[in-house]
């Protein structure tokens, strides 16, 4: 697997001039750990790992609708994932920390959306490439990452915080 390439990306972004951010230097490099040991997960299929960095609201909206707990959540999340990608092989996972849009809410809650590229191989069939977003939310000094495919995900964590109300999709 290629998940090196995400780790080579990571470091050369350090060393090259990034985009003016609205957090910190400590912030920054707290999200580029948070994004390597993500990468980390994938790559291990530790999908326990992948689903605890989901924003904790998130899960807590989901369960309260759901009426389950938020542990049962998690769990069944993890298993759907490892059924997912039982038959899968992941070729390249690339968050994007060069091109990434970030600020700070009027909550003073840090983000960031990063352009984020996988490629997937099932079987013999041809390798499927996705361009999605990663929603990155600093939350009491803990990175967690969420991916936004569709609309209604950034929909469903808005509705779990709602001081991101006013903040848009990056185009």
């Amino acid at each position: 697997m290629r998940f090196i390439k995400f780790l080579s990306a990571t470091i050369l972004a350090t060393s090259l001039a990034l985009p003016s951010l609205a957090f910190d230097a400590g912030d920054k490099t707290r999200l580029e750990q948070a994004l390597q040991a993500y990468a980390a997960d994938l790559q291990a299929a530790d999908y326990k790992a992948v689903v605890a960095a989901i924003p904790p609201g998130v899960i807590d909206l989901i369960s309260a609708q759901a009426k389950l707990s938020p542990e049962t959540i998690r769990t069944s999340v993890t298993a759907q994932m490892a059924t997912i990608m039982s038959s899968a092989e992941v070729e390249d996972f690339l968050m994007d920390f060069e091109t990434m849009t970030s600020g700070t809410t009027t909550a003073g809650t840090n983000y960031a959306f990063l352009p984020t590229t996988s490629r997937i191989a099932v079987g013999d069939n041809p390798v499927l490439e996705a361009k999605t977003l990663t929603l990155a939310v600093d939350l009491d000094n803990t990175w967690h990452l969420m991916r936004i495919e569709l609309d209604q995900h950034y929909t469903i964590f808005r509705a779990a915080y709602p001081e991101f109300a006013d903040i848009p999709l990056p185009e």
